[in-house]
């Protein structure tokens, strides 16, 4: 980003200053705004690129702190200077520019909380960058085209802004717990959410782009990332969800064996600054009447053994109803772990053969199940002898990400519902 801005001011910044002669605007005014101008058009497609969104009101909130990072810089370089020789007063320049820097700091909270302050689709980020690059070429037009390109742009300019103001088609914020399977193919993601916020349990193979999905679905932030195992069709798209939206903590096994997607993960959360847990059996989590509680693995494995027999194995529970999420644990590992009902289970494996389900089935009594998989994949996912043990269980509602596609279950801690995108 430091390097795109200053690059962008020896290019840009000599237009940008001669576009705006002329207009009634004070020297340092004139110059604020052409520098911000030159360095939001460099630096956007980069946040964009790994975040997601773009600011719109960068230019206002530059142009009200400019005058203050003379004073900031120049008190920061005079305090470091004197400080060995006269600490009490480092001390007290210290203190003015902590008020500098509160001033920074209260500008960009308040630019950054006025409506409509970031915009995250592609087309309307193209034409905020082409706004600076239309005035240049505004101006090197023949007077006599400029009212017709002055009026196509007063034409485009409303319709941009009525296209970023209509609401986008996604569901509203939830008012107790919902469960959301993402329809990722042969893989996993499951998104947990409560008013408080959103819990997001692995995420999918790289091409089935789960953080554009959430971004669809208007999640920008998750307070966890769970990486239930190192194995790409469930945790393929982490590297890209940490990237590109804002992620509090990260659960991570730690197993023994590992994998490059895994890695790549927690590498872009350490870039970050996103806190890694090493997690375990008897782990928990709470978020607002959420509580996610850690019921495996219960050790770190050797290099040699399955990770599929050790995941981590979630109970979700919101007021009296819970959620089994089992990642690809299998009834060897799982049947247990708990000998109580839940109401909601996602089939482990994607469906695969299990002879001992039917067993668990029976302990478990869920009232929704729900198998997570890819449309004709070359595993034969769900199986057979799978689909018959859920179909012979007595309530029981079964859901498919393969034909079904997204699934939505909701529950305010007692009551069920759930439907689905097909």
């Amino acid at each position: 980003l430091s390097f795109a801005a200053v690059g962008s001011i020896f290019l840009l910044l000599p237009r940008l200053r001669l576009a705006l002669e002329g207009y009634p605007l004070t020297d340092w005014l004139r110059d604020a705004l052409a520098v911000s101008t030159a360095c939001g058009a460099a630096t956007a497609p980069i946040l964009w690129l790994q975040f997601g969104s773009v600011p719109v009101y960068s230019l206002l909130a530059n142009v009200l702190v400019t005058l203050a990072i003379g004073p900031m810089l120049g008190l920061a370089l005079v305090g470091s200077l004197i400080q060995p020789l006269l600490p009490s007063a480092a001390l007290t320049l210290a203190f003015l520019n902590g008020w500098v820097a509160a001033y920074i700091a209260a500008c960009a909270r308040l630019v950054g909380g006025l409506p409509f302050a970031r915009i995250g689709s592609g087309a309307a980020v193209c034409v905020l960058l082409g706004t600076p690059l239309a005035l240049l070429a505004l101006q090197r037009l023949p007077r006599w085209r400029r009212p017709a390109a002055l009026a196509c742009a007063a034409t485009l300019a409303p319709a941009l802004l009525v296209w970023q103001l209509l609401p986008a088609a996604k569901l509203p914020p939830p008012t107790g717990l919902r469960i959301t399977f993402l329809d990722v193919g042969q893989g996993d993601a499951v998104l947990l959410q409560v008013p408080e916020g959103a819990v997001l349990v692995d995420q999918g193979p790289p091409e089935a782009k789960v953080a554009q999905q959430l971004r669809g679905l208007g999640v920008r932030r998750l307070a966890a990332v769970v990486l239930t195992h190192p194995q790409r069709d469930h945790i393929g798209g982490a590297e890209t969800v940490i990237r590109r939206l804002a992620v509090d903590h990260v659960l991570d096994p730690r197993l023994a064996v590992s994998g490059p997607y895994e890695r790549a993960a927690l590498a872009a959360a350490t870039d970050r600054g996103v806190e890694i847990t090493e997690t375990r059996a008897g782990d928990a989590l709470r978020l607002g009447r959420l509580r996610l509680r850690v019921l495996w693995p219960d050790r770190a494995g050797s290099p040699t053994e399955d990770p599929n027999r050790l995941p981590i194995v979630l109970l979700a529970t919101y007021g009296e109803v819970d959620a089994l999420l089992t990642a690809d644990a299998e009834t060897d590992v799982t049947a247990r772990l708990l000998s109580r009902r839940v109401e909601i289970l996602k089939v482990a494996h994607h469906g695969s053969a299990d002879p001992g389900l039917a067993s668990e089935l029976r302990e478990l009594r869920p009232t929704i199940a729900v198998i997570s998989c890819g449309r004709g994949n070359d595993y034969g996912h769900p199986r057979a002898s799978t689909l018959a043990a859920l179909r012979a269980s007595p309530g029981l509602s079964l859901f498919r990400t393969d034909e079904d596609g997204q699934i939505v279950v909701e529950s305010d801690g007692r009551r069920l519902s759930a439907r689905t995108a097909r």
